[in-house]
């Protein structure tokens, strides 16, 4: 079951954290989490979701530990991501890269990964209208964003 989606959830957490080895990293305690509490799995047909969620909140405990740091050292936590710097070439990555972190979360699960609605907002934990408006606002930014590029260029 979690060999099939392994791919899929590192590819996940690659355009998430934006680096490989972190990325690695939380696959690794991803799988390490879902194997502890495979028991807690019922069904099968919600494997993929399952394992997402595992894989999102691995990610978000990072993030949030990442920034209670950054933050100390700093004396402020600055959540914000950082705009597309302007002047380079952007591609898709980069507009990504201009999401909030759950908006660019739900995006990627449903448009790259194929998830229904429904099975990002299992992965997330976040309410189901919650995931379509932020599919619906990530992609209308996706297009401006990229829009005002292809314009420039």
């Amino acid at each position: 079951m979690m060999r099939a989606h392994q791919g899929a959830i590192r590819a996940f957490l690659r355009r998430l954290t934006r680096e490989s080895a972190l990325a690695d990293d939380l696959a690794q305690i991803s799988f390490l989490k879902a194997y502890e509490q495979r028991d807690k799995l019922r069904d099968g047909q919600a494997a993929k979701s399952w394992l997402f969620q595992i894989a999102y909140r691995s990610f978000v405990d990072h993030h949030r530990k990442e920034a209670r740091r950054r933050g100390l050292a700093e004396g402020h936590i600055d959540d914000e991501t950082p705009l597309a710097p302007a002047g380079l070439k952007m591609d898709i990555e980069a507009a990504m890269n201009t999401l909030p972190m759950e908006c660019r979360a739900v995006v990627i699960l449903c448009l790259a990964h194929g998830m229904s609605h429904s099975e990002a907002a299992t992965a997330t934990d976040l309410p189901l209208g919650t995931v379509k408006s932020h599919v619906a606002r990530g992609k209308a930014k996706l297009r401006t964003f990229l829009s005002a590029y292809e314009k420039v260029n």
